[in-house]
């Protein structure tokens, strides 16, 4: 990939990089060296949940999500990456297959490093440097653990609320009337998150709005009370029941 592409990258994501992830300017630039640019038109498939370790993602533009199939076919939506997000990383000794599958949740445009390439640039690094990217991630591991943690303790309107806490996080800007969510999420999206039906998704979500806790635009959620969304997502605490 040519030094002008990587320029013409916005410059959030490529601060990100170093703000998320503790990866230098002058360790992207070597990176991108050997990258490859993708698009991926909307749900379609980056990676399939088994595939080798062969290749590290940066998430660009747009967003993907990250989903486990059970064995029984259903799909649990676990994350939604956005632009910045670097994913796919290789394990440290031992290989395994990929125990997710990443999809394109809308259009994304990723720049594609194998495997090879990224741990060259990798060991040429402070160890220091190393370690701090090393913690970054495995912060972000343990963040996946105790969501799975806090939806094994949480009833249903708990989980949502968990989760739509969660989205505003990553994907919230400030609105008049709080903060404004906008994705293309359907109620089918938050149950797969939430390991419900879209019937109860549904009444758990109308309930939300009645409280005022939520209001509905097309094609966003706006979290009004991010208080009481955060009280119904305490364990063993539940405003609705």
């Amino acid at each position: 990939m040519s030094q002008t592409v990587l320029t013409a990258i916005s410059p959030a994501v490529r601060e990100s990089w170093t703000h998320n992830w503790a990866l230098p300017p002058s360790a992207i630039e070597r990176l991108f060296e050997a990258a490859s640019l993708r698009v991926y038109p909307a749900q379609s498939c980056i990676l399939p949940q088994g595939s080798s370790r062969s290749t590290v993602f940066f998430l660009l533009n747009g967003e993907v999500s990250v989903s486990v199939y059970l064995p029984d076919g259903r799909r649990v939506l676990c994350a939604l990456y956005q632009p910045g997000t670097i994913f796919g990383f290789p394990l440290v000794g031992q290989e395994r297959p990929r125990w997710s599958s990443a999809d394109a949740f809308t259009e994304a445009t990723l720049a594609l490093v194998s495997r090879q390439h990224f741990e060259r640039v990798i060991h040429t690094l402070p160890s220091a440097v190393v370690a701090d990217f090393f913690n970054r991630l495995l912060m972000r591991q343990a963040r996946f653990a105790m969501r799975l943690l806090h939806c094994m303790v949480l009833d249903l309107p708990g989980r949502l609320a968990l989760a739509l806490i969660e989205l505003g996080d990553a994907f919230g800007q400030s609105a008049a009337e709080g903060l404004c969510i906008t994705l293309p999420l359907t109620h089918e999206h938050l149950a797969e998150m939430v390991g419900a039906s879209r019937e109860r998704v549904s009444k758990a979500m109308a309930e939300f709005a009645h409280r005022g806790w939520i209001r509905y635009g097309r094609r966003s959620i706006t979290l009004c009370n991010l208080e009481a969304l955060q009280r119904a997502a305490k364990p063993r605490s539940n405003p609705l029941t």
